[in-house]
């Protein structure tokens, strides 16, 4: 095995790292403290182990949605809570992120 495997391996490379040592090298390394790290576009949503949604802006506003309560929060640039939606569901998401959105392009 060469250093150039286990880069293949642990960057995920779209051919050399998706045979079955690449697996096996990444298995290893979860099983030894490893971890995996998702690179996103900062205005990609998050999707957490603790079953919250997340999308953060350029601007510093990000909305929160927690999955288990069906709460969907619009945070501003200083995490302070500015809208509150009880039982939100995809149009609120959409109507919350064109929102955010529309202020990020008239201050741009």
């Amino acid at each position: 095995m060469t250093k150039e495997m286990v880069s293949y391996a642990l960057n995920f490379h779209p051919v050399k790292g998706q045979s079955d040592l690449a697996k096996k090298i990444r298995c290893l390394a979860v099983q030894r403290g490893g971890f995996e790290l998702v690179t996103a576009p900062a205005s990609e949503v998050v999707h957490d182990a603790d079953n919250m949604m997340r999308q953060h802006f350029e601007n510093g506003w990000m909305w929160e949605g927690d999955k288990n309560t069906g709460v969907l929060e619009l945070k501003d640039e200083k995490g302070d809570v500015v809208e509150r939606i009880e039982h939100a569901g995809f149009t609120d998401i959409k109507t919350v992120q064109e929102k955010v959105e529309a202020m990020c392009c008239a201050t741009a």
